[in-house]
């Protein structure tokens, strides 16, 4: 091989490679030299720690504390979950041995609307006949039963506001959870949110929110996720209240999870 003859034809060609060559040694020289320290450091860092972990030793009295530890928040969670968990009353749940879902919450409605519309007549309370139900019946057992909560809910309600003396429940509106129709679902906490518009004197309507968080003996908490409350248009003296009761269910965790 000629030699001269080649570096004649590619002259250029080798003194970029030679130039590019030096250049790399020159930055690989200079990455050593200011960070290579600080990469040793962190390595010995990292080292240190993972020697740290294998040295560490739990006794039985440690195992111990952590199982009552953890016993003691499983057994906080179920009180949580009890007290948070809407409980309907046994006529608003369906009794499959009594016919279907959808039966029973025909029947359901129109015996608490007939029986909430008489009450509400005598005490001259003007009532949203909808009751915050919908014009078709729902037929999905998921819907039914969401339902029949939300209008135990609303009788409920209804009943206090009869008591309380308020003069009306213009408006109820009934929406179930919108995680039924997307695609992550409803997640661990299942919201029915039931919204009322209430008319009546200042006195009457806290007499019935009061009622609803500090209820009589034997009634339930309904907790509130929206209120507002202002005086009512061309009605000296009376007050309109928007109030948005929440109904949760929530998801029982799977023994893997509370353990963790």
């Amino acid at each position: 091989m000629d030699v001269g003859a080649y570096w004649q034809e590619n002259k250029r060609f080798v003194l970029c490679v030679g130039a590019g060559a030096i250049l790399f040694l020159i930055a690989y020289g200079f990455e050593t030299a200011h960070y290579q320290g600080g990469i040793n450091a962190a390595n010995r860092a990292i080292q240190g720690k993972k020697n740290e972990l294998r040295g560490m030793q739990f006794t039985s009295a440690d195992q111990s504390e952590a199982e009552a530890e953890n016993a003691a928040l499983r057994a906080a969670l179920g009180r949580l979950t009890a007290a948070a968990r809407f409980q309907p009353r046994p006529e608003f749940v369906p009794d499959p041995a009594a016919g279907s879902g959808a039966n029973h919450y025909v029947r359901t409605v129109s015996r608490v609307r007939e029986e909430l519309t008489l009450r509400a007549n005598r005490a001259s309370l003007a009532l949203d006949s909808s009751l915050g139900m919908p014009e078709l019946s729902p037929t999905l057992e998921r819907e039914i039963l969401r339902y029949l909560e939300a209008l135990d809910l609303v009788e409920s309600v209804a009943d206090l506001a009869i008591r309380a003396d308020v003069d009306g429940i213009d408006k109820i509106q009934v929406r179930l959870d919108p995680g039924h129709s997307a695609r992550t679902g409803v997640g661990p906490i299942e919201r029915t949110r039931v919204q009322m518009i209430l008319t009546g004197s200042s006195l009457a309507l806290t007499r019935l929110l009061a009622w609803t968080q500090r209820p009589p003996p034997g009634g339930r908490v309904f907790p509130i996720d929206q209120l507002d409350m202002a005086g009512a248009r061309n009605q000296p003296g009376r007050v309109r209240l928007e109030v948005t009761f929440v109904i949760a269910r929530v998801q029982e965790l799977e023994p893997s999870a509370q353990e963790g």
